[in-house]
């Protein structure tokens, strides 16, 4: 059973560089991207509930609280010369597994049911040479 939301404790605003781990294994780089989106969001105002929320429907990289807004977040970490931006590699269909996970983790958390919900999207582009653009997209889809 999942405990009951207590805030995180407030950190040092440091921004872990994914670009530093371009040379790293793809999780390794991911993981360090979703640690830089959780620490710019905290330093927003938002509270930490979860990471790496997964189910069979799908995955959730973040699951934060702005008020009283419950939000997934995907976290999207591209090299600059692929075809599609981090935010534009989010499709459809993978934003209808990020819908399901919600939906699932809701059920499992009864007690955020009452929470207003939206999905947004943090995407990460980089170069060997640069450190990485942040871009926070709020409600980047919904739930239809």
């Amino acid at each position: 059973m999942f405990p009951p939301f207590k805030p995180s404790k407030p950190q040092k605003p440091s921004h872990p560089s994914p670009s530093k781990a371009s040379n790293s294994s793809p999780s390794s780089s991911g993981q360090l991207a979703e640690q830089a989106a959780k620490v710019h969001l905290e330093s927003q105002g938002l509270q930490w509930v979860n990471s790496n929320y997964r189910c069979k429907m799908g995955e959730i990289d973040l699951i934060m609280l702005d008020g009283n807004t419950l939000v997934f977040v995907e976290v999207r970490l591209r090299k600059r010369n692929h075809f599609a931006t981090a935010l534009e590699s989010i499709t459809p269909r993978k934003q209808q597994k990020i819908i399901k996970a919600a939906h699932r983790f809701l059920s499992q958390h009864p007690h955020f049911q009452h929470h207003n919900c939206r999905f947004d999207v943090i995407g990460m582009d980089y170069t060997s040479n640069k450190p990485c653009n942040i871009e926070w997209i709020t409600s980047a889809f919904d739930a239809y």
